[in-house]
């Protein structure tokens, strides 16, 4: 934990002091152990940083706004994956909370975690709300990633997927190259100490992730993978890379969210033959 704590400090002191672009490279050198070329980029992790400061990240901005990314999932005639939306405010201290279910969840159109989970509105704190969800859309305001700071901040109630524990629901992530999935990302143990696995669209486990980040056991097949790849498949057609983040819930495929950048692009769980592999397919097409 301290570590970490260390980490971040150090990020945000580099950000200060050396810019954006600086404090990624030093990123990626503290995870590769070499700096990214960037000028002529090869691997994934290269690709996305590259991708990060130019124009196209801005434009991304509206497919990463939680909100707005509902009106291109309907465009591709999916709505049937969306999870209910409660309301949409400008800042947390508008929301209605008594027009709200008894269960729900609150989150930043802009922002990336932090959100308020709601399973029992009787023991609602709402100053621990509101909080909460000014945090993480001052998160994104001050993002060092260019998309976030893009968005117009809101915060919106959305639909609780309640999995009956205190556990979270298992997030099946399609990285997509030119169209194609290339894996299939899973987040387990997410509650306690998150661990990743890639898979085939066999559900074989693939040798791209680095040891100390594996579960100690492969994840459950969902029902309904066959869905998943259709959606998928749809939803990356637009863009040169993008993962397609998806729940499986009480025999329902769900949307999540279209990440752009996983992991700020620097895409940690993978070793450097992977990001090598998974770079090599900007070309295939």
């Amino acid at each position: 934990m301290e570590s970490s704590k260390s980490s971040i400090f150090l990020s945000k002191l580099f950000f200060r002091v050396l810019g954006a672009k600086n404090t990624y490279r030093w990123r990626y050198y503290h995870q590769r152990g070499h700096f990214p070329n960037l000028k002529n980029p090869k691997d994934l992790s290269e690709r996305l940083i590259a991708s990060l400061f130019s124009p196209e990240s801005k434009r991304l901005a509206q497919y990463v706004d939680k909100v707005k990314v509902r009106d291109y999932i309907k465009s591709k005639g999916l709505e049937e994956i969306l999870l209910k939306h409660y309301g949409v405010w400008n800042k947390p201290e508008d929301i209605d909370f008594d027009a709200l279910p008894n269960k729900f969840i609150l989150k930043a159109n802009n922002g990336c975690g932090n959100h308020y989970i709601c399973k029992d509105k009787s023991k609602l704190n709402k100053e621990e709300a509101i909080k909460t969800i000014n945090y993480s859309i001052l998160a994104g305001i001050n993002s060092i990633e260019p998309h976030y700071r893009a968005i117009e901040p809101k915060v919106f109630c959305e639909e609780l997927i309640d999995t009956g524990t205190e556990d979270w629901p298992t997030d099946y992530k399609f990285t997509c190259i030119n169209g194609e999935i290339c894996d299939v990302f899973v987040a387990t143990d997410r509650r306690i100490s998150t661990h990743y696995i890639t898979l085939d669209l066999d559900w074989n486990t693939l040798p791209t992730t680095k040891k100390e980040y594996l579960p100690h056991h492969k994840p459950e097949k969902p029902k309904h993978l066959d869905k998943m790849v259709e959606i998928a498949k749809i939803l990356s057609k637009d863009f040169k890379f993008v993962r397609v983040d998806l729940y499986e819930h009480n025999d329902h495929v769900y949307f999540s969210e279209l990440t752009f950048y996983p992991w700020g692009a620097l895409m940690y769980s993978y070793t450097d033959d992977a990001l090598k592999m998974l770079g090599a397919k900007f070309n295939e097409k």
